[in-house]
């Protein structure tokens, strides 16, 4: 029995620099699919907390098998907690952090140290004076 997907259109998040960087491609599938089913997207289009380990509606495990069947719902959740991409809650359910996605078509914020006035003229970066 597999879950009924619902696509939003047009998408509403995309995953940010952090998650396609720290991130295993099976766990980004799964960050995928949970920005981009309306299954698991609450009212507000935000993603759903979901129950951690547990089957049935709202499930962390309906949402590691919608995105990738072969993946193992407690290696995926291990994987994003340990790297800080969602957060456990007491009530046995999971946050996808915020700082996981950003809004669709808007490109990631650019480095501190993109100015070239940011440069010293050997290439490295300088000290700016609000640094501590």
């Amino acid at each position: 029995m597999s879950p009924k997907i619902t696509t939003v259109e047009p998408a509403r998040w995309q995953p940010t620099g952090l998650v396609t960087t720290l991130l295993s491609p099976g766990a980004r599938q799964v960050i995928r699919c949970w920005l981009g089913t309306g299954d698991f997207l609450d009212e507000q289009h935000q993603p759903r907390i979901l129950l951690a380990l547990a089957e049935g509606d709202d499930a962390f495990t309906d949402l590691v098998r919608c995105a990738n069947p072969d993946l193992v719902s407690a290696v995926v959740l291990n994987e994003l907690l340990r790297k800080g991409i969602v957060e456990a809650l007491e009530s046995g359910h999971v946050l996808l952090r915020r700082s996981a996605y950003a809004p669709a078509g808007q490109p990631e914020p650019e480095s501190v140290l993109a100015e070239p006035e940011d440069l010293l003229s050997n290439g490295i970066p300088r000290r700016r004076f609000n640094d501590t």
